[in-house]
């Protein structure tokens, strides 16, 4: 039977994580600054987190008072945030989705902005960002609300790209924008918060080596721009293994 909780979610938050150094601290940060956020948003909301195999365990502390879902992908695959991200777009259940990262943060009145919007149709909201500071940054490519449809239109991440570092999100974009959907701001005066971690314990140590994924970019990008730009997608879809660890529903 399907939790009562789960028929009052409008609207799913996916976050793919990865760590191979001494602790998840900035994922726990995270989830209790959402949990001091007003009761009424976070009952809307559902949180799905996506372990990516990490070499240490993932755990939602018992104090965190979120609507959460844990998944943790059981195959060691290199650079698979394009994997994970499919895998949480899956497993969401509000047609609506953002999709972010664990060291960023979205404040309590964009969240019920959010809420309150209609189902995007044929576009892809991007966000102005600042550092804990009030520093503006430049809007990040791979963190974003969307549609299920929208995102699915053009098949979801291209697991091609996984086992090695970038361009999965480049192929995203221009994948979406060559079938006619646009991306764009979806407010410029509420702003995403880019915080600051421990790079040192509560991150990951993986080399950013782009070469390999450029080559294939530059390959899938003639074919994008072809008479059917279906044809770059390599059709790998949620290509591992994959269990949910554990979940949370609040009153």
């Amino acid at each position: 039977m399907i939790p009562i909780q789960q028929t009052k979610i409008e609207l799913s938050y996916i976050m793919p994580v990865f760590f191979n150094q001494k602790d998840t601290k900035v994922l726990t940060d995270l989830l209790e600054a959402y949990s001091k956020i007003h009761p009424d948003i976070l009952r809307r909301i559902q949180f799905v987190i996506v372990d990516d195999c990490s070499p240490i365990e993932v755990k939602i502390p018992n104090h965190i008072h979120v609507n959460y879902q844990l998944y943790r992908i059981k195959s060691d695959i290199r650079w698979n945030q394009g994997g994970a991200r499919n895998l949480g777009v899956t497993c969401a259940i509000s047609p609506k989705i953002i999709l972010s990262d664990c060291d960023h943060f979205f404040p309590e009145k964009l969240l019920a902005q959010i809420l309150d919007s209609k189902i995007p149709q044929k576009s892809l909201y991007k966000f102005k960002r600042v550092d804990t500071t009030g520093h503006s940054l430049q809007s990040p490519c791979n963190i974003f609300y969307t549609s299920k449809a929208i995102f699915f239109s053009t098949l979801g991440y291209d697991e091609e790209f996984c086992g090695n570092y970038g361009y999965e999100d480049v192929m995203f974009r221009h994948f979406q924008e060559i079938i006619g959907n646009k991306l764009k701001y979806f407010t410029r005066f509420k702003k995403i918060i880019s915080n600051t971690i421990d790079r040192e314990n509560s991150y990951h140590s993986l080399i950013r080596d782009t070469s390999t994924n450029l080559d294939l970019m530059e390959k899938k990008m003639k074919l994008l721009k072809g008479k059917n730009p279906f044809y770059a997608h390599s059709r790998l879809f949620l290509n591992f293994e994959y269990e949910k660890k554990e979940e949370n529903w609040i009153e």
